[in-house]
């Protein structure tokens, strides 16, 4: 799996986020990139907000949930714009939009919801032994519970992390660059990142987001 994006501190000129998605497929487009993909169904990610503050606050919610590299840094980015002049902050001349390998554990919800089933199964395993166990010896009540209660606090249950989830279908680069171009809006202050890679990792990633 890969995933690439682009925040609005990161353009060398402020721009709307439909300009940005632009600037997104141009890079998409670029077979001169290191890393690119070999194919390009995607899932594509994005907040947007009219003050660098409400996207901050969108932002920090969804990486509460599931932190993610780039939005992380822009909601930093947001919460810094939102309390200082701009002539003190970094300012960028355009950052170099790259590809990035990823993995579906790289996201806390999956890796969590991962952990969940392993522990799970343990449980099963365990209930099958007890009860063989149980022919033989009769345990206390107690144990049984606090066995019970352990177990279950490792449960997963998704949640909804307020993020925009777009899924493309696309079978080379142009068509994934040329849906994305299409995508965005009016706002100033935004945030996106596509995650391209097989249909069964993009819809987990949807599942638990």
């Amino acid at each position: 799996m890969h995933n690439v994006a682009l925040c609005y501190h990161q353009t060398a000129a402020p721009c709307s986020m439909q300009m940005g998605a632009q600037l997104l497929a141009s890079a998409i487009k670029d077979g001169s990139r290191t890393d690119k993909p070999a194919q390009y169904s995607a899932l594509l990610l994005s907040v947007s907000a009219n003050d660098p503050a409400a996207l901050a606050s969108k932002l920090s919610m969804i990486n509460e949930y599931c932190p993610i590299p780039e939005f992380i840094s822009c909601a930093q980015y947001g919460q810094s714009q939102s309390a200082l002049e701009q002539t003190q902050l970094v300012t960028y001349d355009g950052q170099s939009i790259e590809w990035q390998i990823n993995t579906l554990q790289n996201l806390t919800p999956i890796r969590e919801q991962q952990i969940a089933d392993e522990i799970a199964t343990v449980n099963d395993s365990g209930k099958q032994l007890i009860n063989t166990i149980d022919d033989a010896l009769t345990q206390t009540v107690e144990l049984k519970t606090a066995r019970d209660e352990r177990l279950n606090q490792a449960q997963f249950t998704a949640q909804s992390s307020g993020v925009d989830m777009q899924l493309i279908t696309a079978g080379t680069a142009k068509q994934l660059a040329d849906s994305v171009a299409s995508k965005g809006n009016e706002h100033n202050y935004w945030a996106m990142c596509l995650f391209v890679g097989e249909p069964s990792e993009l819809n987990h990633i949807k599942e638990v987001l």
